[in-house]
């Protein structure tokens, strides 16, 4: 394992562990939200799956891939619009990096970027500001990277309406992002009628995965985590979740 953090009480730590293959998971904590996201170290350059919270958290993460490779860091996923997924953007543009994320989620980060700053500056007032930077290529729905190697996917309405999964085939590995994780969290934003038919979408693609990564909480299950997740979403509905984090 790999480690690196900056002081500070609001300062993100990120941590990068190797997984399988080309796929490696980070970890970020962060005092609005820990989260977990994924690095693919390809032939010609690396793919950042979730482009953290800040652009701190993004130089952190960029300065623990370099420990492990020296190819640079070609693009990075924004696997929702959330902060926890979208706010270090601007770092990874300033180092030249691809932003790729599907068409929906560029128009709801225009839409909704101020705001969501906004609020997250409500609750840590040091949280950094700046202009949205949005993603240089959108998808309409499905695309591959690295030659296939990266397979992102959008099933439907889940955490968030834009929520979309990556699978990368060579490992058997799938990034749930902020669909999957071990405890219900924030559904703020969920779509409550759509997200178990997400899920059911998943399991019916059959994709073979024999590992999943969590977007929040302890980041590595087995493929049980979907019906897991299925499960406390089935009770969520009768009970509603409580929840002050992000994720």
């Amino acid at each position: 394992m790999v480690s690196g953090a900056s002081a500070g009480a609001t300062q993100p730590e990120i941590t990068l562990s190797h997984l399988r293959g080309s796929v490696y998971v980070y970890e970020e904590k962060y005092p609005l939200s820990d989260e977990n996201g994924a690095v693919y170290v390809g032939r010609k350059f690396v793919t950042v799956i979730g482009a953290t919270f800040t652009p701190e958290s993004g130089r952190l993460l960029a300065a623990e891939i370099a420990k492990v490779t020296s190819k640079p860091i070609g693009e990075v996923v924004d696997t929702n619009d959330n902060l926890d997924r979208a706010g270090g953007n601007a770092y990874f543009r300033s180092i030249g990096a691809h932003i790729v994320a599907t068409q929906l989620t560029r128009d709801l980060l225009k839409r909704d970027w101020a705001q969501m700053v906004a609020s997250a500056r409500a609750r840590l007032p040091d949280y950094p500001g700046g202009p949205v930077v949005l993603p240089d290529e959108t998808y309409a729905g499905d695309f591959d990277l690295q030659d296939g190697r990266i397979k992102g996917f959008y099933l439907g309405p889940s955490h968030a309406p834009d929520d979309i999964f990556i699978y990368f085939p060579e490992e058997k590995v799938l990034y749930g992002g902020c669909i999957l994780k071990e405890q219900l969290g924030n559904l703020a934003l969920a779509n409550l009628d759509e997200y178990p038919r997400t899920l059911r979408k998943l399991k019916a693609l059959n994709l073979g995965y024999t590992t999943i990564i969590a977007g929040h909480w302890s980041p590595i299950h087995g493929p049980e985590l979907v019906d897991r997740y299925l499960h406390l979403l089935e009770r969520g509905r009768a009970r509603p979740a409580r929840s002050v984090r992000v994720q």
